[in-house]
């Protein structure tokens, strides 16, 4: 029967293995950060010969329907992100 104090033990050496973990994860992000930045997102990239067409159905009427539910909150930070997203292009 394991003691409590092992548990504790356990319990601090999986935290640093964690933390570690993070340490090494963030050092390696670190070096694709300028990849990221808000200015970037906003801009869209030119249009290449590759680029995929998506072809529509002429006089087609869009389905109103949600895909999955939301909790209010999700909602709430989808209509947001939706809004800023379609303001800046």
């Amino acid at each position: 029967m394991a003691m409590t104090s092992q548990y504790f033990i356990e319990g601090a050496r999986h935290s640093k293995e964690i933390l570690a973990t993070t340490i090494l994860l963030l050092t390696y992000i670190m070096e694709f950060q300028s990849m990221f930045t808000k200015e970037d997102f906003d801009i869209l990239l030119e249009h290449r010969k590759w680029d995929p067409t998506i072809e529509l159905i002429p006089r087609a009427e869009p389905k109103s329907s949600k895909v999955y539910l939301l909790s209010l909150l999700e909602q709430a930070e989808l209509d947001t992100f939706l809004e800023e997203n379609l303001r800046t292009g």
